[in-house]
């Protein structure tokens, strides 16, 4: 080691030639790795865009007509069937009364006036013996027959309409639509590879393939390095 017989070791202020190499090549290597990790989700980050889902955009068009009263029915049934989507979607949802509430004021207030009071009554047994739930009427006039997991979920998503004040428009809606429904995306996420999404494969696959390589690179750098400063084992 350049014949001197000093071993202390300081990365950050190497003595030797060998050392002043070596850190070089370790500085490098980290630079490379931090780059290609930090750097793509700083640039995803950067270039990421605010995407609603459909059902977001539906919500955007009928809830101010809820809140200032002139919903139709049918824009109910809409704004029902974004509640269910979302309760549906998540498992905290199924336990968010709130939402729940929404939903089922939603299906009340769409219903036939000849429909509600029967609805009213049903909401009792479907919310306490849910494996008996009559939710046909529910399911039909949300035009869900044909969609078999949205129709399993409305048993869940009832609450008890007798001595509870129910809101379409209760004020932790819109937060809870902005969380659910509104993602950021970009073509890093929505180009595939080999079936995955581009950023998942990259991060998942691709950094630990390349941390890997960086150690092997490494390894047969610094064996050259080592040779030429004459650092090559006695047994070789």
């Amino acid at each position: 080691m350049d014949g001197t017989t000093n071993y202390d070791i300081n990365f950050f202020k190497p003595r030797t030639a060998f050392l002043k190499e070596n850190v070089r090549i370790i500085t490098i290597c980290i630079t490379i790795w931090a780059v290609c990790v930090f750097g793509f989700h700083i640039f995803m980050k950067v270039i990421e865009k605010r995407t609603p889902e459909p059902g977001y955009i539906t919500y955007e068009q009928v809830y101010p007509k809820l809140t200032d009263g002139t919903a139709t029915a049918e824009d109910k049934v809409e704004i029902a069937k974004v509640y269910l989507g979302l309760i549906g979607k998540s498992i905290a949802l199924q336990k968010n009364d709130v939402l729940k509430g929404a939903f089922t004021a939603a299906v009340h207030d769409a219903l036939p006036s000849t429909e509600k009071e029967a609805f009213k009554a049903a909401t009792l047994t479907e919310t306490t013996d849910k494996g008996v739930a009559n939710v046909a009427n529910v399911v039909k006039a949300l035009g869900l027959e044909d969609d078999i997991v949205l129709k399993g979920v409305v048993p869940f998503a009832l609450v008890p309409m007798e001595g509870t004040a129910l809101s379409m428009t209760a004020p932790e809606i819109p937060a809870i639509m902005e969380k659910y429904l509104i993602h950021f995306q970009s073509f890093l996420t929505d180009t595939k590879l080999f079936g995955f999404p581009f950023h998942y494969f990259y991060s998942a696959v691709f950094l630990l393939t390349l941390f890997n390589l960086i150690c092997l690179v490494y390894c047969f750098v610094i064996d050259g390095v080592m040779k030429k400063h004459g650092m090559e084992s006695e047994n070789e």
